[in-house]
């Protein structure tokens, strides 16, 4: 039986052997990401390899992003689990057990307050051996733009096709999002506004009793405008009189489907009336739906059901460690929390 030697690395030293796990495992991920995850504002990332000590071939991966949140106002210090990539013949008998452990270990010395990650089926198992243990569930949302697509499912194309004005409509009635007030100047984050990490200030410590992520200026270019991997949209609420800051929100299309992946403001009715911005822009780019991931215990979730947004049944589990951590228990954890 094979053994391994896990240790900590400059990803430099590896390159051409992570930009080839990428493209066998984890396919359309683009070279540059390597680089771009070294200038991350919390840390640079956090590589653990595992080499086959007779032949000193690469058997597997792990990184650890590092993750700014603020719990009570006060910020604290996450790290998440990533590129957990094994070479195909070391699955059975090699270092995947040990590469999770080495990298809950680095919890320790590098003082996160804890790891996080959301195993798919196959690692679930793997993942609670190595001590992490599920603190809840991630619920996928999607508030449809088109009917047809699904109306498919259970009568004609043709059918579906008259069916589908008459059910948005109903939709677009019972949804909360086309009643909210204080209606808001949109436009795209201006990245000059130095007003903005003021409002990210009263944001942090308006939230009692919540965790919730980095919002700062300097962490939202790197996050979202500097990312290789997908295009975003930053757009920002404003009142229409005096200019001032109401809220934001972050929003990705990929494969006709809007991912709502942030909504922040200081009030619900600026929440729903940016979620009908967000409907406003999925219809000029006719995406079938907006979709967004939230924790069970977010607030959030709530209101997104008021605004006509489903359970699509295609549930995550969010995996810590150490367990019952009080930050995770308030966490108001969305799309953007899944990665960096």
């Amino acid at each position: 039986m094979p053994k391994f030697h896990i240790f900590r690395e400059s990803p430099a030293l590896f390159r051409e052997q992570i930009l080839r796990f990428w493209e066998e495992y984890l396919p359309g991920t683009p070279a540059a990401r390597l680089d771009w995850l070294e200038h991350n504002p919390a840390g640079p990332t956090i590589w653990l390899f595992a080499v086959e000590e007779k032949t000193g071939e690469l058997a597997g991966t792990i990184s650890l992003f590092p993750k700014d949140l603020f719990f009570d106002g006060k910020k604290i210090k996450a790290a998440i689990l990533g590129d957990y990539m094994l070479h195909s013949k070391y699955r059975v008998f090699g270092p995947a057990l040990s590469l999770l452990k080495a990298a809950r270990d680095y919890r320790d010395q590098e003082n996160f307050d804890f790891l996080y990650t959301i195993p798919n089926a196959q690692s679930k198992k793997i993942v609670e051996k190595a001590g992490f243990r599920s603190a809840g569930r991630l619920y996928n949302l999607m508030c449809p733009q088109h009917c047809d697509f699904l109306l498919k499912k259970y009568t004609g194309a043709r059918t579906a096709k008259i069916l589908e004005k008459p059910l948005l409509f109903a939709l677009k009635l019972f949804s909360q999002a086309t009643y909210a007030g204080g209606k808001g100047v949109y436009e795209a984050i201006d990245w000059q506004n130095e007003a903005f990490d003021e409002f990210c200030h009263q944001v942090h410590a308006s939230r009692t009793q919540c965790t919730t992520g980095e919002y700062s200026l300097s962490y939202l270019d790197w996050r979202y405008r500097q990312n290789p991997e997908y295009n975003f949209q930053l757009i920002t609420s404003k009142r229409p009189q005096g200019n001032d800051l109401q809220g934001f929100f972050v929003v990705s299309e990929h494969d006709h489907r809007l991912e709502l992946y942030d909504l922040v403001s200081l009030r619900e009715e600026t929440d729903k009336a940016m979620i009908r911005e967000i409907a406003a822009i999925a219809g000029k780019i006719n995406c079938r739906g907006i979709y967004s991931m939230v924790y069970q215990n977010n607030p959030l979730l709530s209101l997104l059901k008021k605004c006509c947004f489903f359970d699509t049944k295609d549930h995550a589990e969010l995996f810590t460690y150490p367990e019952n951590v009080e930050a995770v228990q308030y966490w108001c954890f969305t799309s953007a929390d899944r990665n960096i």
